[in-house]
Formats: C-alpha cells, sequence, structure tokens
C-alpha cells in the first residue's frame, strides 16, 4: 500500500537563514570583544572612573628642553661644582636635575650638588651657560626626610581643574585632528576626571616640627621656607637607559642623601601634601613648563 504524504504550508527558509546568519556573526562580535576585554584587563561594563591618575608628561617633546643635551649638562656640573662648591666639601657624591616644587606649587628646574656636609641647589641657564641663582643646606640641619606620593588637599579643586583643562586639551586636538569617531561618551567624560599627580616627591625639612607662619604661608614672595621638595625631572620619562635616568630620577637622589644624613634626622615614607588650593597660576605656570629652559618656537626662555 502506497503512504500519501499530507503536504504542509509552505515555510519559506530564506529569513530563517539570515537571522541565523545575523544571530551568529552578533554572537561571534560579542564574544571577540569579551575576549579582547578579558586580555587587556578591560571591564566589559562601564565603571565610573574617579580621581583617575594622569601621565606624567607623556605630551612634552624631549628635544625642546635645553638640558636634554648632554654636553650641555656635563658642562653646567662643571660650571657650578667650580664656582660653588668649597674646597673643604670637593668631594661631590652626586649631581642631579631634577624639578623642585615651591611652596606655591610651581615647578621649577634645578641642578642638585650633594657633599658629605651640604646639598647646593641651583638655578642654572642653560641658554646662556650662567648661574642664575643658588641655595646651600647644611646638611647639619636637617631633621626629617620624607619620601612619597605628591597629594593636594582634600578641599583642593586644582585636580578637578587637571580634569578640565585635560578634557578641553583633548577635544581641542581631536578636532584639530579630525578624530571626533575615535572618542565615544565613555572616554570623553573621562578626560574630565579629577587627575591625580602621579608623582613620587622627596621633602627634606628642617623647621623641627613647626607650621609655617601664616604670615609666609598666604605670601607668594615669601623666602626662607624650611623645606625643599623635589620631583623627577620631565626628561626621566623620555630617557632609554637606567643609567641616563638616574640623572632626572627623584628616588636615586633619596637613596644617596638618605645615606648622608646626620644620625638623629627622621628619614620615613608618606604623602606629601602641596597646598594648592585654588592656584590658577601654578596651573597656567606647569602646564607652558615655564620653570625650565625650552625652545619655544622663534624663542627660547
Amino acid at each position: 500500500m502506497e503512504e500519501t504524504l499530507e503536504e504542509g504550508p509552505t515555510v519559506n527558509f530564506d529569513r530563517t537563514t539570515l537571522e541565523i546568519a545575523k544571530q551568529t556573526e552578533r554572537d561571534s562580535k560579542e564574544g571577540t570583544d569579551s575576549f579582547t576585554a578579558k586580555k587587556n584587563n578591560v571591564p566589559t561594563e562601564s565603571v565610573p572612573v574617579h580621581n583617575v591618575p594622569s601621565i606624567p608628561f607623556r605630551h612634552i617633546d624631549a628635544h625642546t628642553f635645553f638640558s636634554n643635551r648632554q654636553e650641555i649638562v656635563e658642562q653646567a656640573t662643571k660650571d657650578c661644582c667650580r664656582d660653588l662648591v668649597d674646597e673643604a666639601e670637593a668631594d661631590v657624591i652626586g649631581t642631579w636635575l631634577l624639578t623642585e616644587i615651591s611652596l606655591w606649587d610651581t615647578e621649577k628646574e634645578r641642578l642638585l650638588f650633594l657633599t658629605k656636609g651640604a646639598l647646593y641647589s641651583v638655578k642654572y641657564d642653560f641658554i646662556s651657560l650662567r648661574i642664575l641663582d643658588y641655595y646651600k643646606l647644611s646638611l647639619s640641619e636637617v631633621d626629617t626626610l620624607v619620601k612619597g606620593e605628591l597629594e593636594y588637599p582634600a578641599t583642593s579643586v586644582v585636580p578637578r581643574l587637571n580634569g578640565l583643562t585635560d578634557g578641553v586639551s583633548s577635544i581641542v586636538q581631536n578636532a584639530v585632528r579630525r578624530q571626533w569617531s575615535s572618542l565615544d561618551a565613555r572616554s570623553g567624560l573621562s578626560q574630565f576626571e579629577p587627575r591625580k599627580r602621579n608623582l613620587t616627591g622627596v621633602r627634606i625639612m628642617w623647621n623641627r616640627g613647626q607650621p609655617l607662619p601664616l604670615v609666609k604661608k598666604w605670601n607668594p614672595f615669601a623666602k626662607n621656607i624650611p623645606w625643599l621638595t623635589y620631583t623627577s625631572h620631565p626628561l626621566f620619562w623620555h630617557k632609554g637607559s637606567e643609567l641616563e635616568k638616574a640623572r632626572f630620577d627623584v628616588e636615586d637622589f633619596h637613596k644617596t642623601i638618605a645615606q648622608v644624613l646626620p644620625e638623629g634626622c627622621s628619614v620615613t615614607d608618606g604623602s606629601i601634601i602641596v597646598e594648592n588650593y585654588l592656584g590658577l597660576g601654578a596651573i597656567i605656570h606647569n602646564r607652558s613648563s615655564l620653570g625650565f629652559f625650552k625652545i619655544r618656537g622663534k624663542v627660547s626662555f
């Protein structure tokens, strides 16, 4: 007996195939994105970013610094040793080119010379090759040495201003380069998050634990501040070998000076507070690198 197969309704599989293909393509893309995120340790879901650290001096051109030329720094070192260092202290333990941070959070390029009895902090003109100013600190006066992260007070608005400045700068740069498509909503907003300094610093103190008088604390022209604060020079992040970096490294300076300080000196680790609450002048000064001798277009200063 022949069996008769009843014909059912006609089914069109073209649409089903297309939907399966789209679903497969979407799953594959999501799987690839997930794998890439895991590989790069990037969270797949958006996480709010707060007080993000900025990468120090990533946008600078190292060749614009006169101190980037090794022969110039060596000449400056010879000049300072000849003219400043006492004959009784002729045995120089080490020399560094670091960034000094003033009481008002302004960054300045300084040559440091360490002997067994004193520390010389020299403002040197790398353009005209001459000493402009210097400060000599007797190591016997130092009572505290602190190494740690440079931080602003909790009530300071400077981190927010730095985030705002970075965000505006990023937008302008992308506009000039016509890379608007490279900025999505999340990365665009993250550019405006508060910025930490993300720098290690060293503070040398001889105030015997006494607070700074208000007359000096709020006077931008005050001198004889009983501490010095240093961090690594911007060129530290643009040098290749460890030998080249050592000259610009504040941690190398800290390791050396800690060995020659008086026996009763306190050597500790901890946060170094830079008391800048609303320092628009410091932000302009530091972002323009006015404390460094650089090539600036047709002029140099």
